[in-house]
């Protein structure tokens, strides 16, 4: 029996693989120098530029794991994304269950090391 479309791609056509956080990143993540969160539940902004506050937040969660979600159709909402940035170009957009579009399973680790990074300003 042949399972054609039984492997789920990304939006580039390339299958999905368990990454950890730094391996989405282009680049070296500890150059990230803020980190912008919006609450899907209110739409506030907050940005974070202390070097300290980054980089330990960036120990935190560099190593969560993302494991592809075998059901790749679009959604809509979210708790809360994050943008990193060098500078003003933004590198990355994930939220704990997405990661530049492509979904994984929802990852409730992140999910509470954004909430403690966003609450704590």
């Amino acid at each position: 029996m042949s399972c054609l479309g039984c492997e789920k791609a990304t939006k580039k056509g390339l299958k999905l693989t368990t990454k950890q956080l730094q391996e989405f990143y282009p680049g070296d993540i500890s150059k990230v120098n803020h980190i912008e969160i919006r609450s899907g539940s209110t739409g506030e902004l907050k940005t974070f530029t202390n070097k300290q506050q980054l980089q330990d937040w960036l120990s935190g969660v560099r190593n969560l794991e993302f494991k592809p979600d075998p059901n790749q159709e679009k959604r809509v909402g979210y708790l809360f994304f994050v943008d990193f940035f060098e500078g003003n170009d933004k590198k990355l957009r994930l939220t704990p269950g997405d990661v530049e579009g492509n979904y994984y399973i929802y990852n409730k680790d992140l999910e509470k090391q954004i909430r403690n990074l966003f609450e704590s300003k």
